[in-house]
């Protein structure tokens, strides 16, 4: 479904946020003016002029035939809303639908950038990799900034669009309607309460595969093609039209020992990559493997990985104060987040954890495991979920009572109450490391106001001075 083709349309918006209001303001710079209804959850009085509010109870009565509804990634398929629809025999379609449309039609490359963890530093890499070459290239979808808003600009400029995708905008992708490229990262649960369980999950990521043109690439980490078959998802041989290429192996691109291999061909070393973790290093030869197949070669590769410092909130360090180093990583809101935040830093490198969240019934195992194995002191725990961690804490010690180092489990009924107790317990020269391991919301509107709280906590440390 192209823009053209909605000018004369009623319209149905689901959702009157960022990515409802940018694709409204798109349809009148084009020139729409039929009927736009809005539906949603806490809907104010302040609308956009020329529309009206559908309460949920007379929202079928309120659709023509002719109304085609423009859904925003937020509403899951349990919404009411989408449930509504669902018995509705009207046309539905996303931003991102419309977006993949105008940029297929007007022969744009999109490469489209997914993963749980790891798709921001990803594709921001990517796309500095491909500047690095000489290529125009553009970075939109998933971080904050709704596509169709930047629409216009790419058409004049035509760059190759780097589109990060949630799991919410990979579930609505259409079948060889999607990007030419397709980078799959890693992959854990994640957003359970929106898929209603891991497989739907993993199912909605396996579209952006399925959603490949015929002549399409994908660039897939290995361990996700595993995860994939695990759950019966997904076999490349279902798409013979489409390259595969597993990176992350020890036959393709990947990391080891210091260096870059591509294969036991020895590309470079990470010598000043600016970036923390093993994790990282993966991201990178993901991002290198799509570039390089748009003539991107190894000096971009090195130029951006060595100018690129990281992304906020994301293992991002904040100073040292009192001798202490405070590392703020709001972005991590599963247990695997976690682990890799402790991963990165090494064995001892941590000496405080500070984790907790939203309680979304994650199995917190892993970052047990972890915080034995990369031996952390000391472990402040927050509500919800600090609770849960503690138990299962205290339930593993009794099977490994012989630990190479003693964890001492800290209950913290707030952020500020755990910055505190984390500047008395870290020694001089130590690290604190804040990776909640568990999602913001109920206490924070996401994992950004949640890392400006972390900031905020350590500026407010008045017995502490910048060294």
């Amino acid at each position: 479904m192209r823009i053209s083709t909605l000018i004369n349309q009623p319209i149905l918006l689901l959702g009157a946020g960022k990515e409802g209001l940018a694709t409204l303001a798109l349809l009148r710079s084009r020139g729409h003016q039929a009927q736009v209804l809005i539906a949603g959850d806490h809907l104010t009085d302040s609308l956009p002029e020329g529309t009206r509010a559908i309460p949920h109870e007379t929202l079928l009565q309120s659709l023509t035939s002719q109304t085609v509804a423009i859904r925003s990634p937020g509403f899951s398929p349990h919404h009411p809303l989408r449930r509504v629809l669902n018995g509705w025999a009207g046309e539905q379609t996303t931003a991102t639908n419309l977006m993949l449309a105008e940029l297929n039609a007007a022969q744009i490359d999109v490469i489209g950038v997914t993963a749980s963890k790891g798709k921001s530093t990803t594709s921001s890499m990517l796309t500095q990799m491909l500047q690095e070459s000489g290529r125009k290239a553009k970075l939109v979808g998933n971080i904050g900034i709704p596509a169709l808003s930047q629409l216009d600009e790419i058409l004049q400029d035509r760059p190759i669009v780097v589109m990060e995708m949630s799991s919410y905008q990979c579930d609505d992708l259409l079948p060889h309607q999607g990007p030419n490229y397709a980078v799959f990262g890693r992959l854990f649960p994640e957003h359970l309460d929106w898929h209603g369980d891991l497989h739907h999950y993993y199912a909605a990521k396996t579209k952006l595969l399925a959603s490949l043109p015929d002549g399409g690439q994908a660039f897939v980490d290995a361990l996700t093609i595993q995860t994939l078959h695990l759950h019966g998802l997904f076999l490349p041989a279902q798409r013979a039209e489409i390259t595969l290429s597993l990176i992350n192996t020890p036959h393709g691109l990947h990391f080891a020992s210091g260096l870059f291999l591509d294969g036991d061909a020895p590309l470079c070393s990470d010598e000043g990559m600016l970036i923390p973790g093993q994790h990282n290093r993966d991201n990178a030869c993901l991002a290198f493997a799509t570039a390089r197949a748009l003539g991107a070669e190894l000096r971009d590769f090195q130029n951006a990985v060595r100018q690129f410092s990281g992304l906020p909130f994301r293992l991002q360090y904040e100073g040292q104060y009192s001798g202490i180093h405070w590392i703020n990583d709001s972005i991590s809101t599963a247990p695997e987040a976690a682990c890799a935040a402790l991963e990165a830093f090494g064995k001892g490198g941590t000496a405080t954890l500070i984790v907790g969240g939203q309680d979304r019934g994650y199995d917190y195992s892993s970052l047990i495991e972890s915080i034995e194995m990369f031996q952390v002191p000391n472990v402040i725990l927050l509500p919800e979920s600090g609770p849960t961690i503690g138990q299962l804490a205290q339930a593993a010690s009794f099977k490994n009572p012989i630990a190479p180092v003693s964890t001492i489990f800290h209950s913290a009924q707030s952020l500020s109450e755990a910055v505190q107790l984390a500047a008395k317990l870290t020694p001089m020269g130590g690290r604190c490391v804040f990776s909640p391991a568990a999602p913001s919301y109920h206490q924070w509107s996401g994992f950004e106001a949640r890392g400006k709280d972390y900031r905020s906590c350590i500026d407010l440390l008045t017995e502490l001075k910048p060294s």
